[in-house]
């Protein structure tokens, strides 16, 4: 008898062991959640910001008593912004830490390469600011895994291009572009939609993800006399741009990508950064009423302002706790499907009365708005 109960149990572990770890309902203990962002290397501007609204998110969750009663665990790993150390970070997630949703990553690249890993394990992925369209893409219309609750780089360089033509009122327009999938995705859509409302590109220049000298780069664009520069890459390369900008003596208007709504930026460019614009999706003064409830969260819990990182983490996570209390099995599948038909869980960032609601692709959408400093401050232009 005592032969039998072994061999049942080493079945059963044979088993368990051969199952994914999304495909376990989790019944006991704590409900086990995951992020995946770059907390150190040339991301970690952004990715630092973004893991205090996870944390927040999960905070307030359990202080409201959790997920159907237990208590949520954050299990966190640092993907440096790089594929390879995304795909061991995801791993270790869903393998190890046996996670059942991931908010993550920033890096669009690396959130395409860790939701490959995910969807193996039948765990949901989150965006934690991953823009590109190319990670909704990768996603199979009708059965997505990584969800964006947030416009893409397609959306994104169309709002942008169309604020830059009529509101900057810029006619001729240079693109300074990161090399990867996040800036060449908002360069091509520039290229598109500048022409569409308008106006002209008149050069467009690449950079490696690694590279901090743009003063060649910023005399080619200078010889072509733009109204306005468009910077589509992360946040330290745009404190770069900026600050070499004014060594130079280019007076010209400079506009940058999503990445740049930070106060960080502002810090880190001093008076340089007077004048720059940048889209954004949110600000503290928001008109947003759940954006305005998270305004007050952070601002109590961290002493300091939100930004839009802090928000993009935040929306994250709750969209995955909220997902996790409608899921019956509590799984990383039926997260999933609560994800794919949710429609009703408002979220920080966009105007006032936007809810969270997915495409096909694991895509939403909303109205972006136009910051601009002034006097050392980021100041929201009115929504159209």
């Amino acid at each position: 008898m005592k032969r039998l109960m072994i061999r049942r149990t080493l079945l059963a572990l044979s088993v368990a062991a051969l199952l994914p770890a999304g495909a376990w309902a989790q019944d006991t203990g704590p409900v086990r959640l995951g992020a995946l962002l770059p907390l150190t290397g040339p991301a970690a501007l952004s990715g630092t910001s973004i893991i205090e609204g996870v944390r927040l998110a999960v905070e307030e969750a359990n202080a409201q008593g959790g997920i159907k009663g237990r208590k949520v665990q954050l299990f966190e790993e640092d993907d440096e912004g790089l594929t390879t150390k995304g795909v061991t970070g995801a791993r270790r997630l869903v393998e190890s830490d046996k996670v059942i949703g991931i908010s993550g990553s920033y890096i669009s690249a690396v959130a395409i390469a860790a939701t490959k890993v995910a969807k193996e394990f039948k765990v949901p992925v989150v965006s934690g600011g991953s823009t590109s369209i190319s990670a909704t893409d990768a996603n199979t219309p009708g059965d997505p895994w990584f969800f964006r609750a947030f416009p893409g780089s397609d959306e994104q360089g169309s709002q942008s291009a169309e604020d830059i033509v009529k509101k900057l009122k810029a006619k001729k327009v240079a693109v300074i572009y990161e090399n990867s999938p996040y800036g060449s995705s908002l360069s091509d859509q520039m290229r598109k939609d500048i022409p569409r409302f308008g106006g002209e590109v008149v050069a467009t220049e690449s950079y490696n993800t690694d590279e901090r000298d743009f003063y060649s780069v910023l005399t080619k664009v200078r010889m072509k006399q733009p109204d306005a520069i468009y910077i589509a890459g992360l946040m330290d390369a745009g404190v770069q741009v900026i600050r070499q900008s004014q060594e130079v003596g280019l007076k010209t208007q400079l506009v940058g990508s999503g990445s740049m709504m930070s106060d960080k930026l502002i810090q880190l460019t001093g008076g340089a950064s007077e004048g720059f614009a940048v889209s954004s999706m949110y600000e503290p003064s928001t008109p947003n009423l759940f954006g305005q409830k998270f305004t007050k969260l952070f601002r109590d819990r961290y002493k300091k302002e939100p930004d839009v990182f802090t928000a993009l983490g935040y929306d994250s996570m709750h969209l995955l706790i909220e997902a996790a209390r409608r899921a019956s099995p509590l799984d990383g599948a039926h997260i999933r499907d609560e994800l794919v038909k949710m429609n009703d869980v408002p979220l920080v960032q966009g105007p006032a009365g936007t809810m969270a609601k997915f495409d096909a692709k694991g895509g939403s959408n909303f109205k972006i708005g136009l910051a601009i400093v002034r006097n050392g401050k980021r100041q929201w232009l009115p929504f159209d």
